[in-house]
């Protein structure tokens, strides 16, 4: 019995003699991924993709290609490993400049140019992109940027990944069936993920025997000391480790004035002066409570800040922080008031 037949055995599924997989048993049910090694799926000849509403999986027959637009991985008893298309509903995007969001989406958008060059050095075209800081500061409006600019300039996919395994089956699918496809693999909270499920997928994943081509990794945490320095002190995993801070003046000048143009100058400029360290989760609820809801400027601010246990300033910049098991357990330092720097190794 080789994987791909094991992996179909486990999940409550069979191979026919054509080793597409067929329903074991109605009432089969996932296990607890207690599997050492990912299935794999490369011995399907000819692959395509067969599809049912917004499932996608491996099959011999059906549709060649992928609609660009957001995927989650999914494994399921009736199909084994598949990709779920997403419905993701989200707030008009605001490019903010002088970011350090901004500038990993300029290096983004240029290595998606650069496939030619990494070719010529015998170098896989992957990169790998951790972005870390306090909650709301705008990790997942970046990420939003860069998806955005794959699904729409390079008719890419976006792949939300949770289980290594499972992601690993299914972006080798992706990649036996559509070799060229841009991929850029979502990695939402790592460090509780690699709590839950373990290390040794994801390293084999960003970089080791589970790594394909033409993919960016981008990965996020709010805790990024409790990952271990395997991860952020080996480029090849993630080759950019960036901090995204509280958005300043300018950047908050820009946001406030997108998302209410009826704000006259003085207005604006008071509302950024009294929003100094707030992030974009905070000047969106602001917008909302005052353009929306009616409330008081003074109002919605006194009620954001009493919500706050502390408020950064967004001129902080931290090093990067003391990563791996000696800070486990440690507080992070680096969402004090902007005065504390986080240790150092």
């Amino acid at each position: 019995m080789n994987e791909l037949d094991d992996f179909y055995r486990r999940i409550g599924c069979e191979v026919s003699d054509d080793e597409v997989p067929r329903v074991a048993s109605p009432h089969a049910q996932l296990p607890g991924w207690e599997f050492s090694k990912p299935p794999f799926l490369g011995s399907i000849s000819n692959p395509r993709w067969a599809r049912s509403d917004d499932v996608y999986w491996s099959a011999s027959e059906t549709c060649e290609r992928l609609d660009a637009g957001f995927y989650r991985c999914e494994a399921r008893p009736q199909i084994g490993p598949c990709v779920v298309k997403l419905r993701v509903p989200s707030d008009t995007l605001v490019p903010l400049p002088d970011t350090a969001g901004d500038e990993v989406i300029k290096e983004f958008i240029e290595f998606w140019t650069l496939k030619q060059r990494f070719e010529d050095r015998g170098l896989i075209h992957k990169r790998g992109v951790l972005l870390w800081g306090c909650p709301g500061s705008g990790k997942t409006a970046s990420i939003m940027l860069m998806a955005q600019t794959i699904i729409t300039i390079h008719d890419g996919i976006v792949v939300q990944i949770d289980h290594p395994y499972v992601a690993a089956s299914c972006l080798q699918c992706i990649r036996k069936i559509e070799p060229e496809r841009p991929i850029v693999a979502l990695i939402e909270d790592l460090d509780a993920l690699v709590q839950q499920n373990g290390e040794t997928g994801y390293l084999a994943l960003l970089d080791g025997e589970l790594q394909i081509n033409s993919i960016v990794y981008v990965a996020t945490s709010n805790y990024p000391e409790r990952l271990d320095r395997r991860f952020v002190d080996r480029p090849s995993r993630f080759d950019i480790v960036r901090w995204i801070g509280m958005p300043s003046p300018a950047a908050r000048r820009i946001y406030l004035k997108a998302k209410d143009p009826s704000l006259s100058a003085d207005e604006l400029e008071k509302w950024v002066e009294c929003t100094e360290g707030f992030s974009i989760a905070h000047l969106r609820e602001l917008v909302i409570l005052v353009s929306c809801f009616g409330r008081s400027l003074d109002d919605a601010i006194a009620r954001l800040d009493s919500m706050r246990l502390d408020k950064p300033s967004s001129e902080h910049t931290p090093d990067r922080p003391r990563f791996g098991i000696h800070g486990l357990h440690r507080k992070p330092q680096y969402q004090g008031n902007g005065k504390e720097q986080p240790d150092l190794y």
